[in-house]
This record gives C-alpha cells, structure tokens and sequence, in this order.
C-alpha cells in the first residue's frame, strides 16, 4: 500500500520512529524516507538485547540526508538510568551515551533524546533534590565533551512535571524534547506548559492517549486538544520537529492523515 508524503507541507518538520514497521532500523528508514521529514532511531541496548547498528549500517543511513532531503534523531537507551543512586550506573549510562553519539556522528543527528529516569512523580522532596544532583553529574560530564553542540542534546519529560529538570536544561544550553502526549496522560496543564517552554523546544513527541494508554494513534486524542495544539505551534512560529511516536503502521498512518487535515483546516 502506498502512502502520501506529509514533507515540507507543514511550518515545521515532522516526523516518524524507526519502528513503523516489524523490522530492523534500516528497512524502516527506507519505507519512510519519501515520507516524512525525520525519523526517530530508537536504540536500546541491555546485556540480554542490543540494535546499536553496526559501522556499516550507519554508512548507508548516512546516504539518505543527502539522497532524499531527511534527518535524523536519535533516541538514547532508557535501560540505564541517568538519575540512578547508583554511581556506577550513572557511569554506565554515560559511556553509553558517548558511544552512541560517535557510533552515529556521520548521520550528524538533528537532537539527541535523553531520559532523566530514576524518579517518580510522587518523591519527597528530598528525593526530587537527590535525583536533580545525580542527573547534574551525568549532563555535565555530557556537556563537558567538546565536539557536543549542547543544543541537540534533549531532555523528554517524562511523568514529572517540566519544571524538575528545567533548570538543568538552562544551565547546560540544551534543548527539551516536550512529550505532549505524556503532558496529556499525567494531567499536566499541558496547555501552559508547552506556550511556557516553546522557545526551548527542539523536538515535540506527540501520540494519542486513551485512559490509561498512550503511543497510540491520534484517532484517541481529543480534536479539541490537537486543534489548541496545533494552533499553538503556528501562532508561535515553531519551526523545529514534531515526532509522532508510534510503533506500528497503522497508528502511524492514522495520525499523519489527521496532521494532514490539521494542516487544510
């Protein structure tokens, strides 16, 4: 089945993950590089399970921004944890993340998508301020590496409120990754939450949310949301990436037609 191409019809680049379809990254970068303006590369690596690409696989992804006009983003594993209590697993994460940002330095990635895991929406107060120094630690041993531009490095937020990790974002000159969907499904005040750090914004994950499920098609959301959202990024003059985080083809397929209409209305 053929599928219409959303590029460029949009003010702003929008984007798809490397698991549209049941396979590996690079037959999913073939499928959707007609199609849309980016795609999300989504690593994982645990000593059961790893698809960090190889030299080679990472040459021919590197011939399609040339070829046919796209980026990419490149989402770090979560199976370590950046604000662990656990200095060696801190440590571990970041040897993870520098890896990767030289194993895929030839795709010269649009943003870099971190997670700060390792703390739930209902810690103490103590609990919050412990997690923001051990996750201090690991963005300035990241930021302290030279050939990083500190702005593609994004930081998603995640169940948390924004506003936890926001500082860490200002101080190191990063960017954040805003899950609008997780805004959605954790009750935030999504709303004054995306026009407060717009200008902040490098990369935009948005997914449909149903009860207690999200990273579902957009066919779930509420038009009125999309419709205030949207409106939002227009008014605002966003320019950067809006991801739409699904897994499978059909979801994904599902939401660009509903962009797409977004877009004539």
């Amino acid at each position: 089945m053929s599928h219409k191409s959303i590029r460029t019809l949009f003010p702003f680049k929008v984007g798809c993950t490397s698991y549209v379809y049941p396979d590996d990254i690079l037959p999913n970068v073939r499928k959707m590089r007609d199609i849309v303006d980016d795609i999300e590369i989504i690593l994982f690596e645990s000593e059961a399970l790893s698809n960090l690409p190889d030299k080679d696989i990472i040459k021919r992804l590197a011939r399609f921004p040339k070829q046919y006009g796209i980026t990419y983003t490149i989402h770090f594993p979560v199976d370590v944890k950046a604000g662990s209590g656990d200095l060696n697993e801190r440590s571990r994460y970041v040897e993870q993340v520098l890896k990767i940002i030289k194993l895929t330095e030839p795709l010269k990635p649009f943003a870099y998508l971190m997670h700060l895991e390792g703390i739930r929406a209902s810690a103490s107060e103590q609990e919050i301020t412990e997690w923001q120094k051990n996750c201090d630690e690991v963005c300035h041993k990241i930021a302290s590496v030279p050939e990083i531009d500190h702005r593609n490095i994004c930081i998603e937020n995640l169940d948390y409120p924004v506003e936890w990790h926001a500082a860490l974002v200002r101080k190191y000159g990063f960017s954040m990754c805003m899950d609008v969907g997780h805004l959605w499904r954790y009750g935030r005040a999504w709303e004054d939450t995306l026009n407060r750090y717009l200008h902040q914004v490098r990369v935009i994950h948005l997914h449909g949310v149903y009860e207690e499920r999200d990273h579902i098609s957009l066919k779930y959301s509420k038009l009125d949301d999309l419709k205030i959202f949207y409106n939002i990024l227009i008014d605002k003059k966003y320019k950067n990436l809006v991801t739409l985080e699904l897994f499978d083809e059909k979801d994904t397929f599902e939401s660009i037609e509903i962009m797409r209409l977004l877009c004539l209305k």
